[in-house]
């Protein structure tokens, strides 16, 4: 690898503690590449993510130049675009794996219930209000009282894992990782690494599952270079995006090339971004908008799970 970053390198900026940078982790693996790791923190204040995305707090986001792709989702796909082999989502699967998504979110809200229902009365005070902030359709209060529930849910997905795994493949899909191994080991990372004794209880019988685990685990994460933070910045500052105007004729909000937008995550409040249309299709959006400190950039969200807002 170079040794500082140019325009078509690839940037993550993550936490290793979140399962979902784990996702973006394991693609990276996946594809064997080399990539530059800007870590940021767990909680806000994240001056440099904020400035590079417009005042999106969360984890991964991938940045190549001064194009910056929000969530595992459109990372899977930026990432099967600009390195086709081996491939996340073959052709034979379509867009099947990337389907599994919302099945994903539901995994990872049942093994969130678990964490909170056994550590929450352990975390700082400031950490907890953060999470309170960031999930607002959660009752931490009523975390404890549902954890049976959580655990109950969570087996039942390791199930259904177990299960396909059964017929003796290697992964989910078949003898290659893809996106659909993407979109649930890093649950199994999650408690593994936070709650172990609950994880062994959970997972006990599933002896395909375990085996796919440990295969999973040994996939690794590519070759990982630590960069500043403030040198990813420099990286955009110093490009200009390649994204090309790109509208879908029957977008279902007759959104227009140049449009002032917002665009907001459903599930969390993760931050909302403004900037002016670039890409409107079924599956992405895309804003162009300028920092100091980043130059012009486009941010690249996908439609699915976030609202797009005109102003």
């Amino acid at each position: 690898m170079e040794t500082l970053p140019n325009a078509s390198s690839l940037i993550l900026h993550h936490y290793d503690a979140s399962p979902f940078s784990q996702k973006a982790l394991m693609m990276l693996g996946i594809k064997d590449v080399a990539w530059y790791s800007a870590l940021m923190p767990m909680m806000p204040p994240k001056e440099e993510i904020a400035a590079l995305t417009g005042g999106y707090r969360g984890t991964p986001v991938l940045q190549v130049g001064s194009d910056i792709y929000v969530d595992s989702q459109l990372i899977a796909r930026e990432l099967d675009r600009l390195l086709p082999e081996p491939p996340l989502v073959p052709v034979v699967h379509g867009a099947m794996e990337r389907m599994l998504v919302r099945w994903s979110d539901a995994f990872f809200r049942s093994g969130l219930g678990i964490v909170l229902g056994v550590a929450l009365p352990f975390w700082p005070e400031e950490f907890r209000k953060d999470r309170e902030h960031l999930f607002p359709d959660i009752d931490f209060g009523a975390a404890a009282d549902n954890l049976v529930q959580a655990r109950t849910q969570y087996r039942a997905h390791a199930a259904l894992l177990d299960e396909q795994l059964s017929d003796g493949r290697s992964f989910l899909m078949g003898a290659r990782p893809g996106l659909a191994d993407v979109q649930a080991w890093p649950f199994i990372w999650m408690l593994r690494a936070n709650l172990p004794d609950q994880a062994t209880a959970l997972l006990a019988g599933f002896r395909h599952l375990q085996a796919w685990e440990t295969r999973c685990a040994a996939i690794g994460q590519g070759s990982r270079v630590e960069l500043p933070p403030v040198d990813a910045l420099a990286v955009a500052l110093a490009t200009a995006p390649l994204t090309l105007e790109k509208i879908d004729a029957a977008d279902a909000q007759g959104l227009q090339a140049g449009q002032w937008v917002t665009v907001t995550p459903e599930d969390t409040r993760r931050g909302t971004v403004e900037g002016t249309v670039v890409v409107a299709t079924p599956t992405c959006i895309a804003l162009r908008r300028s920092h100091a400190a980043v130059g012009e950039v486009v941010v690249h969200f996908p439609r699915l799970g976030y609202r797009v807002t005109p102003r």
